[in-house]
Parts: C-alpha cells; structure tokens; sequence
C-alpha cells in the first residue's frame, strides 16, 4: 500500500467516525416524549361504531363527536354520543347526551348530565319522550336506568317519576317512586 492510498483510507475513517459522532450527539440531544400513564393515548373524531347481531344485522351504533381512550383505568370518553338502538319490530330508540364514558368492550355506556331518549311514531307505536339525567345504557341488552328524575311525554300524557329503567326490547319503563302524571283530553 502506498502513501497515498493510506492518506484516503485515514480520510474516509476519519469521515465515518465524525459522522456517527455528528449523528449520535444530534439524537441525544432530542427530548424523548412518552404517554402520561393517566394521560390519554388515543382519540378518534366523528366516531360511529356499529354493531350487528349474531344473524348479521344492525342491532345499535353509537355515534360520538369525539371518542379519548385512557389506557390507565380503559376508560373511553364520549362527546356528544348519540346511541340508536334498533328493535325488530322497526322502531329505533336515539339516547343523546353531551358527555359519556364506556368500558374497553362499550357494553356499558354511562351517559353523564342531561340524557335525551326518542322513539318516533310508527304504524304500531306512539312517539315517545324521556328527559332525565346520568343514565346507564347497556346497549346489547337493550336496557337503560337511571336513580335520577325523569319526564315522559307522548301525545296527551306526560309522567313524572324519579327512578326509571327502560326495557327497548320490550317496550316497558318503570318508574320507581313519586310518580305523577297527566293526561289532556283534546275535544
């Protein structure tokens, strides 16, 4: 090997290992950024998640402006969800509600501050009206309760009651205690 090639080889050495240098002092000085453990790792906008039942067919979807997972305790929060859940006989029930929370498995959707259920008139049906607050939804079962107020409203009648659950399947709502009601003849 001549003097030279050495001088080049020693070069090119040189180059490499003040490369990796240049480089390895560039990374350590960037601030490495993790998840807060109680800090939220994930969010979808305009959510709409749709579940079918065991024959292939739309049984419920929840609808949310926004959905932020909380990989801490596997909590979900909800903005502005809106549950549909559609019955066979045609009739859908629509729960709103400006913030809520599900599980990791959302069979258990816990709808906060005012709460908003509808069912539209249908050929076998009335429409009908909830008003109440903080309910409970538990979508594959078609149930809904809630310890708190609620008014119920459809056509000439209107129920106050503290206490409800709602039964979609079966078309039911029980009131648990101090109910009152009215109902308006229209001549």
């Amino acid at each position: 090997m001549n003097g030279k090639q050495i001088v080049i080889y020693g070069l090119l050495l040189l180059l490499v290992t003040g490369s990796g240098w240049f480089l390895f002092q560039q990374e350590s000085g960037l601030q490495r950024t993790s998840a807060s453990s109680s800090g939220a790792d994930a969010f979808v906008e305009e959510m709409d998640m749709k579940v079918m039942n065991e024959q292939g067919q739309l049984q419920y979807r929840v609808l949310a402006r926004r959905m932020t997972h909380y990989p801490n305790d596997e909590r979900f929060n909800l903005e502005a969800p809106d549950i549909r859940i559609l019955q066979a006989s045609g009739d859908t029930w629509r729960i709103r509600s400006e913030h809520g929370e599900t599980n990791e498995d959302a069979d258990i959707i816990w709808l906060l501050g005012a709460v908003d259920i509808r069912r539209r008139q249908t050929a076998s049906s009335s429409a009908l009206h909830i008003v109440t607050s903080d309910l409970l939804v538990k979508p594959e079962e078609e149930l809904a309760e809630t310890d708190n107020a609620a008014t119920i409203t459809s056509g000439q009648f209107r129920i106050e009651g503290v206490g409800v659950k709602a039964d979609f399947r079966n078309d039911t709502l029980e009131l648990r205690s101090s109910v009152r009601g009215r109902y308006d003849v229209i001549s």
